[in-house]
């Protein structure tokens, strides 16, 4: 597993270089990516940007991901931690997605990770590395 930032490094957020970690996260509800990338954005160390993209054949609209830099485990399990608290605050039944490489997890109303299982859920995305 990559060695996290020091703790000197700590007060800045990680460019694309830095950051050894990078999920795209998907919000089952358009509307709610906005909201979810405003939540993401105040996590300290978290990299998080919106990226558009054309429909899929016979799709309308366009899609919105967020493309997620973490640079260490402990700062992905904190954003695994706040995706409770966002899916019990939209009023509509929304789910969130997150990939890394081959792997990905979602939760939604049903499945909503308490505090010990991040950690499990961010090795789960982390695999080997």
């Amino acid at each position: 597993m990559p060695e996290p930032m020091s703790a000197q490094n700590s007060d800045t957020a990680p460019d694309a270089a830095q950051a050894p970690f990078a999920c795209a996260v998907t919000v089952s509800e358009p509307a709610g990516v906005g909201s979810l990338f405003r939540r993401l954005n105040t996590i300290p160390d978290a990299t998080v940007t919106r990226h558009r993209s054309a429909p899929e054949d016979g799709e309308l609209g366009i899609a919105e991901t967020l493309q997620l830099l973490v640079p260490s485990a402990a700062v992905l399990t904190v954003v695994i931690r706040t995706l409770p608290a966002f899916i019990r605050s939209r009023r509509s039944s929304v789910s969130v997605t997150v990939t890394r490489g081959d792997r990905s997890v979602t939760f939604d109303g049903k499945n909503l990770p308490d505090p010990e299982k991040a950690f499990e859920i961010t090795h789960r995305l982390l695999g080997d590395d």
